[in-house]
């Protein structure tokens, strides 16, 4: 199913038959958020840590090419995020189906 404003992955050459998607982040304005992740792909829930960072760090690249930014402070806005996110737990999580895809 396409979604409105999907990031167009045909171009990646990284991504071939032995590439697996993990997760889906979908945002809607004044709604929420929207995440499915596939928590079968990676056994270790440590490994999947790894890849929230490594996202984190391409994350601070785009936003600092996006929005004319320094990546050193769009990293530490996301990373100032995160931690308050963790912290407060803001909103319920709300899985779809639990230990699969949520």
């Amino acid at each position: 199913m396409t979604k409105p404003r999907g990031i167009d992955i045909s171009g990646v050459p990284a991504l071939g038959k032995d590439s697996a998607e993990v997760a889906r982040i979908w945002v809607t304005d004044r709604a929420g958020s929207t995440v499915l992740i596939d928590a079968g792909v990676l056994e270790d829930p440590r490994v999947f840590g790894y890849l929230m960072a490594d996202t984190i760090r391409h994350a601070a690249k785009a936003y600092a090419a996006a929005w004319s930014t320094d990546e050193g402070a769009a990293l530490q806005a996301i990373v100032d995020g995160v931690a308050e996110e963790l912290r407060e737990q803001f909103n319920d999580i709300t899985p779809i189906d639990e230990g699969r895809t949520n």
